[in-house]
């Protein structure tokens, strides 16, 4: 059972600032209220609530290499306007756009939808995101690849599921994205799970074996 946002958040930060100092310092105050209003009014279906709320305790990160490995495998949280400006540029302008089509979340997409809100990225292009289509997978966060679009299946339920898995791995040393692994084998996708490690006061994720 996932836990709330808040409570799985207070257990990354305590992790984090016995363990991983400088991860921990690289995390933003709250979001500022406008900002998140803005990206919110970009999107055209209400931001999930678990979503809002992380991010009103937590407007993304950054090291000054770019690199904040929070999430696993390696993505960067985003700040609410970092997310609109990403989104935009990944989106296109307003007056281009088009409707999304019927398919249901947590399916392939070859084009970053309107629906789609981003949530961490890599330098390579590649990002997290939360995908807002209708279906069973409403909210869930997927990856995009800059080269090949959305996966086949999602790397959690949501947000909630998310930072769940997060905290439980970095208290228990137990892998994260456990379950993705095993909804991606079906699909001929053979792909590991991360267990958390600490490599110059930064947290990292490995492999697990």
């Amino acid at each position: 059972m996932s836990a709330s946002v808040a409570d799985s958040w207070a257990r990354i930060t305590t992790w984090l600032r016995a363990h991983a100092p400088s991860t921990f310092d690289s995390l933003a105050p709250p979001a500022d209220e406008r900002d998140l209003a803005a990206l919110a009014s970009d999107v055209p279906t209400p931001l999930p609530d678990d979503l809002s709320t992380w991010w009103r305790l937590c407007d993304g990160s950054g090291l000054p290499d770019g690199r904040t490995e929070l999430l696993p495998p390696y993505f960067e949280p985003c700040s609410t306007k970092h997310a609109l400006e990403k989104r935009r540029y990944l989106v296109g302008p307003a007056p281009a756009r088009t409707a999304d089509p019927v398919d249901e979340a947590g399916t392939r997409s070859g084009a970053f939808l309107e629906t789609f809100v981003p949530i961490a990225a890599l330098g390579n292009g590649d990002h997290l995101f939360v995908d807002l289509r209708p279906g069973r997978w409403h909210g869930c966060v997927h990856h995009w690849s800059r080269d090949d679009g959305s996966q086949v299946t999602p790397y959690w339920d949501n947000v909630t599921d998310m930072l769940t898995d997060i905290a439980n791995a970095l208290h228990t040393g137990s892998p994260a994205l456990r379950s993705y692994v095993e909804r991606a084998r079906p699909y001929g996708i053979r792909t590991p799970s991360y267990v958390p490690a600490v490599q110059d006061g930064c947290l990292v994720w490995r492999r697990s074996n």
